[in-house]
């Protein structure tokens, strides 16, 4: 990961949704009632840098990422007062400010 005038550069899919993905997810409840449901969140970096108005770019023209704009990603589900816990699950979360990437950034 590297930064130039407020954009992030990123080499792969994996290393932006490791970047942008917090490191666990959690259980909620639907509102007024007891049915769980698992709740992943950004990190508080991209968080960070997307209050900060800055843009983020993947360094492959395949990028699956910039494509569907979204991240995919499996993390463990982090239970409060149960540490033994261990189940993982598929967090899919929306992305903003990608930019595309054209191989020719490198040079800039």
């Amino acid at each position: 990961m590297i930064e130039k005038k407020g954009i992030i550069y990123f080499d792969s899919d994996a290393e932006f949704e490791d970047w942008a993905v917090a490191p666990y997810a959690t259980i909620k409840f639907i509102e007024n009632s007891n049915i769980p449901y698992t709740s992943g969140d950004f990190s508080n970096e991209y968080k960070a840098a997307i209050e900060e108005g800055k843009r983020f770019v993947i360094k492959d023209e395949d990028s699956v990422v910039y494509k569907r704009e979204c991240v995919c990603k499996r993390v463990p589900v982090k239970i409060k007062g149960c540490p033994t816990y261990n189940r993982d699950v598929l967090i899919q979360l929306r992305v903003d400010n990608l930019e595309p990437y054209f191989g020719i950034l490198d040079n800039k």
